[in-house]
Parts: C-alpha cells; sequence; structure tokens
C-alpha cells in the first residue's frame, strides 16, 4: 500500500510544476486527472478494506478492563494513549529503541497475536516480563484493547496475517 502512496505522491508532485506552454499546461491537466483517479482508486480501497474488516475480538468490557490494565502496567513506558515516544524509531544513549507506539501506528502490528502474548509475557529486550503479574485473560484484555485502537485497515491487515500464521503454526 505504501507503493500506491509513493505514486500518488509523485503524480501529485509532478502535477504541481508550473508550466508555461499550452502542451505543458495539457499534460498537467492530464496529469491531474490522473492522479485524481489513482487517489480516488486507493481510497476506495483503503474504504473498502475499512467496510470488510473483521469484527475485532473482545467485549465491551473486557476492553475497558484491557484499557485499565493497559493505563497500570503499560502506559508509563507507551504513552496514556499508546503513542510511544516521539522518537521511538531512534536509538538512545544505551543503544536501545525508546517504546513504540502501540495504537497502530509503529510496527506491533507485523507480529501474529501469539508473538504480542509472548513479548507481554517474557519482556523484550529492555521491556520487563509481565508474565508473573498478568494473567492470560489480563493479557488478552490488553491486546484487545490495543487492537480496538488500530485504524480499520491496519487492523484487517493483521487479522489476515495473524489468521496465515495460526494455520501454518501449531
Amino acid at each position: 500500500m505504501n507503493t500506491i502512496w509513493l505514486f500518488v505522491l509523485a503524480a501529485l508532485l509532478s502535477v504541481s510544476y508550473n508550466a508555461s506552454s499550452d502542451e505543458a499546461a495539457a499534460t498537467t491537466n492530464a496529469q491531474q486527472r490522473a492522479a485524481d483517479e489513482l487517489k480516488q482508486a486507493v481510497d476506495e480501497r483503503l474504504t473498502s478494506a475499512a467496510k470488510n474488516a473483521p469484527e475485532r475480538p473482545g467485549d465491551f468490557s473486557m476492553l475497558i478492563n484491557g484499557a485499565k490494565l493497559f493505563a497500570k502496567n503499560c502506559a508509563q513506558c507507551h504513552g496514556p494513549r499508546a503513542q510511544g515516544f516521539v522518537n521511538w524509531q531512534r536509538r538512545d544513549a544505551s543503544g536501545n529503541f525508546p517504546p513504540p507506539p502501540l495504537d497502530g501506528s509503529a510496527h506491533a502490528w507485523h507480529h501474529p497475536r501469539r508473538h504480542l502474548v509472548n513479548t507481554i509475557k517474557n519482556g523484550g529486550r529492555t521491556m520487563p516480563s509481565f508474565g508473573s503479574k498478568l494473567t492470560e485473560i489480563e493479557i488478552s484484555n490488553i491486546i484487545d484493547y490495543l487492537l480496538s485502537l488500530w485504524p480499520d485497515e491496519i487492523y484487517s491487515v493483521w487479522a489476515e496475517r495473524n489468521a496465515q500464521f495460526e494455520k501454518r503454526s501449531p
């Protein structure tokens, strides 16, 4: 999907070039129409993905519980809205990356649910483990809460990838 946006950006940049001749103006108009058509196609695809997003797990009480557990255990590092650190992609003085966003804007959605559970349970490079502090259900509630924050397009892709992973892994 990023490739499509690069094409859109390139098309829009080429359209913004100020042409002086009639021929250049006609080319610019054609480029503008092409860019508009491409943007419309991308928007339709994103809208379709959002409309066809699979149902998200968890009922309201589980999501509320996940939000409370996130606030108590995770927000200190990942931010109150799961937004992570501003420069989460840059290593700190110790050579570690700060806590990333978990709101669908970073890489958490690239990982299957099993991996997310494992990371919460066992920790990571700088993340503490919560396996002795949180139950399986509490961890699941936190993940369901995080999934509820993700845009439909991101959730759709994650759900499909997660289902494929579950089919391949015992």
